[in-house]
């Protein structure tokens, strides 16, 4: 058995922990199995075993929220377990543990580099350098280290995982793209980023930030 299959194997059984809460013990065994078929711990795997469980017992709806929360924990701690056991076996480099990103988080970058791909190169400069000002000066955003520029190199600046402050970065982007297309324009292009956010995560998630 190789490291991915193990990791995979560890964090499923932790998985089934966590649902033990909410299903028999017989249900629990059968997503189990399900998912023992991903061959890697990821955050795409993450996210289909949560739809996994909430479509196969509707029952769970209520408790998604939790189960999703467990769920992260148990990729976090898988995560940083799999760092610990390679910093041990005698290598010089070192290995940072990866910063987990919620799925809110994620959805967002996704809406703004779909609004991005939208834009031309001249529009996409403004829209991200006006916000990128407004940011710096808004009381909103105070405390946060917020490089919205980096939107303009391809890279993924790193923002609060906070549902509040996220809506009102999405709200901030929709004001200046306002300036930059026009709101009809600008109305358009944020029903498309928000389609293609819902592709990836689920669609009360994405709704969240607007």
């Amino acid at each position: 058995m190789n490291t991915d299959t193990q990791s995979v194997d560890q964090t499923v059984s932790t998985m089934a922990e966590v649902l033990a809460k909410y299903l028999h013990p017989e249900e629990v065994r059968l997503l189990k199995t399900q998912w023992l078929r991903y061959p890697a711990v990821s955050v795409k795997m993450m996210q289909q075993c949560v739809l996994d469980a909430t479509r196969r017992y509707p029952e769970l709806q209520a408790y998604k929220s939790d189960i999703r929360k467990g769920f992260w924990a148990t990729l976090q701690a898988d995560s940083q377990q799999t760092v610990e056991s390679d910093s041990h076996n005698g290598h010089n480099e070192t290995i940072k543990a990866p910063v987990p990103v919620s799925e809110l988080v994620l959805a967002f970058y996704t809406v703004i580099e779909a609004l991005r791909s939208q834009l031309s190169e001249t529009e996409s400069r403004n829209l991200f350098l006006t916000m990128h000002q407004t940011v710096s000066q808004e009381r909103t955003f105070k405390g946060h280290s917020l490089n919205i520029s980096q939107f303009l190199e391809g890279n993924r600046p790193s923002v609060p995982d906070n549902e509040h402050l996220l809506n009102n970065l999405m709200q901030l982007a929709y004001v200046c793209l306002c300036d930059v297309a026009g709101p009809v324009e600008a109305d358009e292009m944020m029903f498309r980023a928000a389609e293609k956010a819902k592709q990836n995560y689920p669609k009360t998630l994405v709704e969240k930030l607007f």
